[in-house]
């Protein structure tokens, strides 16, 4: 730490790293031990979810081709060279699929390590400035954060990204306080993997989070060291995999069309077009509806139920730069801020994309959080938290009476658990204390719903996961399998058999006997306009979006808001 006397925000000195770990199994400490694990528990339930969206089941299916084909090099979809992410996080489902199969857990694993690698750097880091109470917190808070739960069940790159983010920032301080080798091998190989997850902007927060504290404690000296320089050569070094899969692919055939275009670089849309590209609008992929507060509103119910907090911390710690009190640490300030305008200011808005700031905003919340408990300042707090528990707690009611589905009594057994940590919380700390972790609590309660009842009801009604679970389990290995329109790749994912992809004229031209297809409503009332008969194998009803309406989870209403796919015979 560059300074042991800095602590604020009832910042406690920090604890060795064997003291603290005794100190969560103290007597004072167990209701923080058992809302910690249902915390971890409930962020692992959904391993083994089927995947309800189409991007896990692409990604699946890049990583299955890998291991299929023995081909690390290039990402191919359904025959064609694919050009959109990098290649990290599939050489992890790729690994996880050589050994446990072409399964849901399989592809999810990988990705769970790394969010726990996030969880445990988020902990270090913040322990590293406020002591062993606050880090706590601030893994409580990321733990239970609402969409760090959802994507944990719908994994995309996020999870890789915060591990790997939050990894690379600790190292980097480590190397900024006392240079180290080893520190700055993994600062930079962390910082390599996260630019081959999702692109070179991801330096952004981790550049602004050291640099950041370099500015606002005035050490412009420290900005001009020889460490830097390896730093930057040594990240270049771990990116090189990336750059030469891409060459390989892609610079070295001009001839290859992508996104309808001749001549396109792997490399420069990894380095330039996939990132800051999309960001302006200015790439092959374009959005022109972005919304200068569209993350300010979404946090809301991302970042629930801290999102207040988090906003107030946020206000009281630029408060305080402005009045020039200095802090332990502007690593988080830093490091999510700068991104957080980048992503607001952007043409290219999705909800998921703040989640890999959600290490830092655990930190700034978590203080604010230390502050309350350490200074008994708690009316706002405890006014703010106790109205989004009954919020919660309300919408669990209202789920449970409109949506109900096949799990609930699963669901009402296991939220006993629960509900019991939430009085045991209350029984032994009482106060502001109870407050926070009843408000954890019931996080994971809603979540616990959302996991058990709310998604295998939506299983029911994702057609392509349901085909593909009849292919599997009804049809004879000869039989040809023909899809005739854009189904979403969940069905090529888990259909155990080799699939081919055509449109419903060229099935029909196959006069194949032994084929089988799948179509939607829109072909079959082709089919039946044309006077060509064929035969009804199964019907699966559809639900065609990927977000929830309210229809949908009102039984009485959810068949209006589907569509239906059918396994036919010609």
């Amino acid at each position: 730490m560059d300074n042991p006397n800095l602590f604020a925000l009832g910042a406690q000195p920090v604890t060795p790293a064997d003291t603290a770990f005794k100190a969560i199994f103290n007597a004072d400490k167990r209701p923080w031990l058992v809302v910690l694990l249902l915390a971890i528990a409930i962020n692992i339930a959904g391993i083994a979810t089927d995947f309800f969206t189409n991007d896990p089941g692409l990604y699946g299916l890049l990583a299955k081709n890998m291991v299929q084909t023995h081909n690390y090099t290039d990402l191919i979809y359904r025959g064609k060279d694919w050009l959109d992410k990098p290649h990290f996080p599939f050489w992890m489902a790729a690994l996880s699929f050589n050994v446990f199969g072409f399964t849901t857990f399989a592809y999810k694993l990988p990705a769970l390590l790394f969010y726990f690698m996030a969880v445990v750097y988020t902990y270090k880091l913040t322990k590293k400035f406020y002591g062993f109470d606050t880090a706590l917190i601030a893994a409580l808070v990321l733990l239970t954060a609402q969409h760090t739960v959802m994507s944990n069940t719908d994994v995309r790159a996020e999870p890789y990204i915060m591990g790997l983010l939050m990894g690379s920032v600790y190292h980097f301080y480590k190397v900024k306080q006392n240079f180290s080798i080893a520190h700055l091998l993994l600062a930079t190989l962390f910082a390599g993997c996260a630019v081959m997850t999702k692109g070179i902007y991801v330096l952004i927060p981790i550049g602004t989070a050291i640099i950041g504290d370099y500015l606002l404690k005035k050490d412009f000296k420290g900005l001009f060291q020889w460490r830097w320089l390896f730093a930057v050569i040594l990240t270049v070094i771990f990116i090189l995999p990336e750059i030469y899969t891409l060459y390989v692919q892609f610079d070295l055939h001009p001839e290859k069309v992508v996104f309808n275009h001749t001549g396109v670089s792997g490399i420069h849309w990894f380095l330039w077009d996939s990132q800051f590209g999309r960001f302006n609008s200015t790439s092959y992929i374009t959005r022109v509806d972005g919304d200068k507060f569209f993350f300010v509103h979404t946090l809301l119910w991302a970042f629930a139920p801290w999102a207040f907090l988090f906003y107030i911390a946020l206000f009281l710690n630029i408060r305080k730069i402005v009045k020039g009190t200095q802090l332990p640490e502007y690593v988080a300030l830093s490091g999510a801020l700068p991104m957080l305008l980048i992503f607001s200011v952007s043409q290219f808005q999705l909800p998921f994309y703040t989640n890999i700031l959600f290490p830092f905003f655990a930190m700034i919340t978590a203080v604010y959080i230390k502050q309350v408990f350490d200074e008994g300042k708690s009316k706002l707090f405890t006014i703010i938290q106790q109205v989004i528990w009954l919020a919660l707690v309300l919408l669990i009611v209202a789920l449970v009476f409109v949506y109900g589905g096949h799990n609930i009594m699963f669901f009402a057994a296991t939220a006993l658990v629960v509900l019991y940590a939430g009085a045991y919380a209350k029984k032994t700390l009482g106060g502001v204390k109870f407050v926070f972790l009843n408000t954890c609590c019931v996080a994971v309660l809603i979540n616990l719903f959302i996991i058990t009842v709310v998604y295998p009801e939506l299983l029911r009604y994702k057609g392509e996961v349901q085909a593909a679970k009849y292919l599997n389990t009804h049809l004879k290995a000869d039989k040809l399998v023909i899809a005739a329109f854009e189904v979403p790749d969940p069905f090529e994912f888990y259909a155990k058999r080799r699939l081919t992809f055509i449109n419903l004229d060229s099935a029909i031209a196959t006069k194949n006997k032994n084929t089988v297809v799948l179509v939607e409503d829109t072909l079959v009332a082709h089919l039946i306009k044309q006077r060509i008969p064929f035969k009804v194998l199964q019907k699966f009803n559809n639900y065609p979006n990927e977000n929830l309406s309210l229809p949908f989870l009102m039984e009485t209403q959810r068949y209006k808001t589907l569509n239906h796919y059918f396994l036919i015979t010609l």
